[in-house]
């Protein structure tokens, strides 16, 4: 039985903090905050290709939903970690921002933020969001 394919960045995907490499001061401010519990409502990475701003953004994810965190990072052993890892957990949610671009796509998102999340803290990551041509002018 051939096994399923899964790309390369997905399967040497930093799970912890601590694993991403290049971006000390990032990973320290953000476990930092983790380990305090003074988390912002939201956050915003930018950078060009590979530099981990999603790789953060689903660690910090796991972070904020663990039942165990170790000084800012995940335990990656805990039911919340293991959920988010395999894409079992409702609220920590990627979506492509590249397709859902409409005015109904951001409409849905409004009214699911609505509702309480089932774990912790919701996630919703948007990985190479910009801004269409056409909106800038509005």
């Amino acid at each position: 039985m051939d096994a399923i394919y899964q790309a390369l960045y997905r399967k040497y995907r930093p799970r912890t903090l601590d694993e991403v490499c290049g971006q000390d001061h990032i990973t320290e401010t953000l476990k930092a905050q983790v380990a305090s519990g003074r988390l912002s409502h939201a956050y915003l990475f930018i950078g060009t290709r590979g530099t981990g701003k999603t790789s953060c953004a689903k660690i910090l994810a796991k972070a904020v939903n663990c039942d165990h965190p170790v000084n800012g990072n995940p335990c990656c052993q805990c039911a919340a970690c293991r959920g988010i890892d395999d894409g079992t957990v409702m609220d920590v949610v990627e979506i492509d921002a590249a397709s859902n671009n409409g005015v109904d796509n951001i409409r849905a998102l409004r009214d699911e933020a609505v509702f309480s999340p089932a774990s912790r803290a919701r996630s919703l990551e948007a990985p190479s969001v910009s801004l269409k041509p056409s909106c800038a002018a509005m």
